[in-house]
């Protein structure tokens, strides 16, 4: 070796050292793995795939992989890496963000136009955000948009990381997430780069070849940090790809915390007004908190839960054959087909607010046809028309959100097939088979329920992305399947199977969930089982007769708050009544010098909820999610103008409409008094 050759090994060598040490301290789990590697390819055990070479005629490193007999900067590393490093800007070209779609429109979208806007109070909340689009005449539509600053960058591969110490030092954001998905060639950027000359000023958060669900966390927590930032996420490609798993897992986990998924304007007019209309007309609330450590109705009793997924109708026949040999659980929108089909349902949950769900779902004729041993269970948003024809029929209600009862559980969830798992846990439920709780489309048609289910059923083309026909939240993305290796779902099921899993994270060890869907998604948690693989002569046939489960949830169950909650709302109206519509007519009347002025004294009321009032705190936090990313994306433009004049509008707009949501919620709180 030359000297020069040996000054360069020392140099990479003492570099990898300070890397590793810094690992050691930042990142110890990531330290340890790579340790390992290192000394299995020290000993042999592991044969290297990629060779690090110093390429003297462009004065940089390429890595050569020897499978392909390539290499991976095609020995031309500096050009690449100034690309790279050129391509990154404080345009919006290769940003995500998490601002709402309410902001797009010059004109209200028609129901019938646009997906994203369905529901009971779209009008409401389009109406709201579009007084302050059109204040602004901002409607996201400016390409040529340059941000004054980017606090969140991603790198969703590293190669040999060369080009990093640039492209932070470009950006300067405070928060960074770096993905890689070969633990190899992570490894060989130890030598060439020091990463503890930027984390010392920069946050950064590491996933190397991590599992789905480990890198997937990491992608939340990245989320969760500084979530009012989401709003410009600045990603940098190598070579121009992007690593398409990555991407679609963020994207997808991002749209999935995405404010609109429950807005505000539900938070008040469905949850707390029906909730609070409930507790005032004496229906019975289940009190989980009690139910978990004293009902034991489900411990030796193997309970079949079945949804509304495609996997439903392939094994329909085998349900009604075995139906004895199970107690029976399903939702509102398959409860009427599995009548039809002659299976006696034990157990039937519902949680949608729409009007409709009580014609098509719960229609008189099938209600008639049920068992009168048949619980029924109901959520707390449920709609006023539905608990009305079931208030007979031994109906009980869960909360959902928050409770009002004090200690309570409350139950959260993007659909009824998770939340009504969870049920089942908090019911100490031990050995649950699910069937047709999918989360994904069926596999051949790309339907995504099964047929006459009460739930909206569309088909979707796998072949090509639907998101332009139905919205984003029907966007085609690929996950490991239960009996299938993969399997195609859309965004808005993939909330659902992480909010599924953080739900099974928390079971007890002793409780076993066996997953029996052939289109389905993998749950972590859950064991994918054939259905023929289940030994029915294990199963002896259940007398229900001898089930009083009605009996055993009223001592689990209560009417109207009692007077030590009541005397703590009534404290909570009269702070709201007399501080918080002060701090809102002092924020009416600030001169405000600027729009960061304005976020500080606005993020103040959070503040003091946080600890006073948690609905109204869910209600105020849900409208801020919504409305300051777009407004931080308005005011962060290097072309900004008229910030003062604008500042004064917009603050108006803000406490007038948070005036209406406080009236209207102190309204809905006396009502329990």
């Amino acid at each position: 070796m030359t000297q020069a050759q040996i000054q360069l090994q020392n140099a990479l060598t003492t570099t990898f050292l300070a890397n590793m040490v810094f690992l050691n301290e930042y990142d110890n789990e990531l330290y340890q793995r790579v340790e390992n590697l290192s000394r299995m390819i020290e000993t042999g055990e592991y044969q290297e795939r990629y060779e690090l070479e110093f390429v003297m005629e462009n004065g940089d490193f390429d890595v050569f992989d020897k499978v392909t007999n390539s290499y991976l900067y095609d020995k031309n590393p500096k050009k690449i890496n100034n690309n790279i490093i050129n391509s990154i800007d404080f345009k919006k070209t290769k940003t995500i963000s998490s601002i709402e779609g309410f902001f797009l429109y010059k004109e209200n979208p028609t129901i019938s136009l646009d997906f994203e806007f369905k529901g009971e109070f779209a009008s409401l909340i389009q109406n709201n955000m579009q007084e302050y689009s059109n204040t602004l005449n901002d409607f996201l539509d400016n390409s040529t948009k340059t941000y004054k600053e980017i606090n969140k960058l991603i790198f969703f591969s590293t190669l040999l990381g060369r080009h990093f110490p640039k492209a932070i030092q470009k950006i300067n954001p405070a928060l960074i997430l770096i993905m890689e998905q070969n633990l190899e060639i992570f490894r060989l950027s130890l030598f060439t780069i020091d990463y503890s000359i930027f984390a010392k000023r920069v946050k950064v958060i590491f996933s190397i070849m991590d599992d789905t669900i480990v890198y997937e966390k990491k992608i939340l927590d990245f989320l969760n940090i500084g979530i009012f930032d989401n709003y410009v996420i600045k990603f940098v490609d190598t070579k121009n790809v992007i690593v398409k798993s990555y991407y679609e897992s963020f994207t997808a986990i991002l749209t999935g915390l995405k404010a609109s998924r429950y807005d505000f304007s539900r938070y008040l007019y469905t949850f707390i007004n029906r909730t609070t209309n409930y507790i005032q007309e004496e229906y019975k609330f289940l009190l989980f908190n009690k139910i978990k450590n004293g009902f034991n109705v489900f411990k030796s009793l193997p309970v079949l839960y079945l949804a509304a997924g495609p996997s439903l109708d392939e094994n329909i026949t085998w349900v009604y054959e075995n139906q004895d040999k199970f107690f029976i659980v399903t939702i509102g929108s398959v409860y009427k087909k599995l009548i039809n089909k002659g299976i006696k349902v034990d157990l039937v949950a519902t949680l949608d607010e729409q009007k409709w769900l009580e014609r098509v779902q719960f229609p008189d004729e099938i209600i008639e046809k049920s068992s009168s041993n048949t619980i029924f269970l109901a959520s707390s948003i449920t709609n006023q028309k539905l608990l009305t024809k079931l208030k007979d029929r031994n109906l009980f209600i869960f909360e959902m959100y928050e409770t009002f009862f004090k200690d309570n559980y409350s139950f959260t969830g993007n659909s009824i097939g998770e939340v009504t798992l969870d049920i089942l846990l908090q019911l100490n439920a031990k050995n649950i088979y699910i069937l047709g709780l999918d989360l994904a489309l069926n596999q051949d048609t790309g339907e995504t329920h099964s047929n006459e289910a009460g739930s909206g059923k569309i088909t979707i083309n796998t072949k090509k992305d639907d998101e332009i026909k139905y919205g984003e939240k029907h966007k085609i993305i690929t996950v490991r399947g239960n009996l299938q290796d993969s399997v195609n779902t859309i965004t808005l099921f993939f909330g659902s199977i992480k909010d599924l899993e953080n739900k099974l994270s928390k079971k007890n060890r002793d409780v076993n969930i066996y997953n029996l869907s052939t289109h389905g998604a993998y749950f972590e948690g859950s064991m994918p089982t054939k259905i023929e693989s289940i030994n029915l002569n294990e199963f002896k046939n259940i007398d229900k007769t001898l089930i009083n489960l009605e009996k055993e949830l009223l001592k689990f169950s209560q009417i109207g708050l009692n007077k030590e909650l009541k005397d703590e709302y009534k404290n909570n109206i009269y702070t709201l009544e007399v501080k918080l519509k002060e701090i809102l007519e002092g924020i009416k009347n600030r001169d405000f010098q600027s729009y960061i002025d304005f976020r500080t004294e606005a993020f103040l009321i959070l503040e003091l909820l946080q600890n006073s009032d948690k609905f109204l705190f869910l209600i105020f936090l849900n409208y801020n999610k919504i409305i300051i990313p777009y407004l931080n994306n308005h005011f962060n433009d290097t072309k900004l103008n008229q910030e003062y004049k604008k500042v004064q509008k917009i603050k108006k707009i803000f406490v007038n409409q948070l005036e209406v949501l406080l009236d209207d919620y102190i309204l809905c709180l006396k009502r329990v008094l």
